[in-house]
């Protein structure tokens, strides 16, 4: 006879303060894990009592909380732009990488930044007055929304043509954790940080945005007009998650 088939389980749950997800499977045994999320993890066999899963919890809690404040420190510093953003520091861009150059004239009046082509290397110069690491970040960021911006809408007008849509305006921001997003309005947003992967990887995210201009939700009709554009978009959508916490935090 063969056996039920279950789907994993999962739930957001809180012990003794402590907030995690719990997945529940066809497994024999209790795990722990905290992700470099930042997010702990309990997996758990489908009959496993709550008090067992809250007993592991508690037995663990010192781990648990240092290990936590490990990664959220690890993820402060990441996030610092001196990590990034210094002379001769290579940004991702595309399917390749951008040098970054920094040209401080304490008589510059105005800030500038410029792309180059310098022997087959791209590089980005910025030049000002002074140029510290956050000012740096600054000013990459500024000029990437720009750039984005001619970069994307092209693209955007494309895809749009293809699918059969309009759209009403587009924007490119700077996000937590969203490459995308689109109105009810049609209004389309765009990541500017998209510019750091791959062009496969941008079109991805530019017709699932365009999709909802026909399918305001993530339905299986939505998933099929995707499909239609872009049939490998589960293994597109796999690799953008798996760059997500790399080009994030720059």
């Amino acid at each position: 006879m063969f056996g039920i088939h279950r789907p994993v389980k999962k739930e957001s749950l809180v012990f003794d303060g402590i907030p995690y997800t719990l997945y529940r499977s066809h497994r024999r045994t209790l795990s722990l894990q905290c992700k470099d999320t930042g997010e702990l993890v309990v997996r758990a066999p489908y009959f496993c009592p709550a008090r067992d899963i809250a007993k592991a919890i508690g037995t663990h809690r010192d781990w648990i909380l240092q290990k936590l404040e490990a990664i959220a420190r690890a993820r402060e510093e990441s996030d610092r732009p001196e990590t990034h953003y210094f002379d001769g520091a290579l940004l991702p861009f595309g399917v390749g990488s951008l040098r970054l150059r920094l040209d401080a004239d304490p008589a510059a009046k105005n800030y500038t930044v410029t792309l180059h082509d310098r022997g087959g290397e791209e590089e980005l110069l910025l030049r000002g007055a002074s140029l510290p690491a956050d000012t740096c970040k600054m000013l990459v960021s500024r000029w990437g929304r720009r750039y984005a911006a001619e970069v994307f809408r092209e693209r955007l007008d494309g895809f749009a043509e293809a699918l059969g849509v309009s759209y009403n305006t587009l924007t490119i921001k700077e996000t937590k954790t969203r490459w995308g997003s689109c109105s009810a309005l049609g209004n389309i947003n765009l990541h500017w940080k998209l510019l750091m992967v791959s062009p496969r990887l941008q079109d991805y995210v530019i017709v699932h945005e365009l999709c909802h201009r026909i399918e305001l939700n993530h339905s299986a009709a939505f998933w099929a007009r995707v499909s239609d554009i872009l049939p490998d978009y589960r293994e597109r959508r796999a690799e953008l998650r798996s760059l997500e916490k790399q080009i994030l935090p720059w």
